[in-house]
Order: C-alpha cells, then sequence, then structure tokens
C-alpha cells in the first residue's frame, strides 16, 4: 500500500502546486489573501492544499515571513 502516490496525479502534489504557487507569488502577487485566492480558483480548490503549499514554501527557504498580509521571499 502507497501512503503517497506521486504518479497517478502529479498536477495535485504538493510540490507541483507549491511550485505554481511560488510562480505566481514571486512575478504577480505578494498579497497572502490575493495569493490563495488565486491558488483556489487557479489550481485547487481547497484551503488545506494552499496552506500545505505555503508552508512547504516556508520550509525549504522560498518564503522568509509573512507580515501584516505580505508574503516576503527570498
Amino acid at each position: 500500500m502507497t501512503v503517497i502516490d506521486y504518479d497517478s496525479k502529479p498536477n495535485k502534489t504538493i510540490f507541483y502546486l507549491s511550485a505554481l504557487l511560488y510562480k505566481y507569488i514571486k512575478t504577480t502577487c505578494k498579497d497572502f489573501e490575493e495569493a490563495r485566492k488565486y491558488f483556489k480558483s487557479k489550481f485547487l480548490d481547497s484551503d488545506m492544499m494552499f496552506y500545505y503549499s505555503m508552508d512547504w514554501l516556508y520550509l525549504i527557504g522560498k518564503i522568509k515571513e509573512i507580515k501584516e498580509g505580505v508574503i516576503i521571499c527570498d
């Protein structure tokens, strides 16, 4: 039994979604709420996956902090 199956739906993995979210944050938007709305409308309508993606970006050092709703990147 596989706990995480990366092959069946690779476009739904946290790694892929985090990369798309990071690209959007770096090029277009630094506002947390706008990034959340964009993520839910374009990629996956899931707050949980948005927060997991944000956590992943923080853990790998791409997001430094969120201060007053503004995302500060590397």
